[in-house]
């Protein structure tokens, strides 16, 4: 999340306050505030794209890890489990939930290696 006023990256979710921050969130957008310029400023917690991949709740998180179906508590857990929907967790917000969204894996830069490039022989 970038902030619209200094394309800080600092962003985090900010609480739901008035009547109005609900309304506003019948759309899908949540309200953010900024942690270096204070501007509180209203956004998705994901992009358009990405709306069907699983993502958190909360904070719009995509990398997400798997956990067991135990782990999960609330009202319909066991209607959950008995289904057999997979659970997810968020690390920085450490949600734990259920969804039936689509899984994107996510590679991180430093776990992808380059190959070796294997020179072509010359045809001829």
């Amino acid at each position: 999340m970038l902030c619209p006023r200094c394309r800080s990256e600092r962003c985090r979710r900010s609480r739901r306050r008035r009547a109005k921050d609900y309304a506003i969130g019948l759309v899908g957008l949540r309200p953010w505030r900024c942690r270096g310029c204070d501007l509180r400023f209203y956004a998705r917690s994901v992009a358009l794209p990405f709306t069907f991949y699983v993502h958190c709740h909360r904070c719009g998180n995509l990398s997400l890890q798997r956990i067991s179906r135990e782990h999960v508590s609330g009202w319909f857990a066991w209607l959950f489990r008995l289904a057999r929907v997979p659970a997810y967790r968020c690390a920085p917000c450490r949600e734990r939930f259920f969804s039936v969204r689509v899984f994107r894996h996510i590679h991180s830069i430093e776990s992808q290696t380059d190959s070796p490039v294997e020179p072509q022989a010359a045809s001829g």
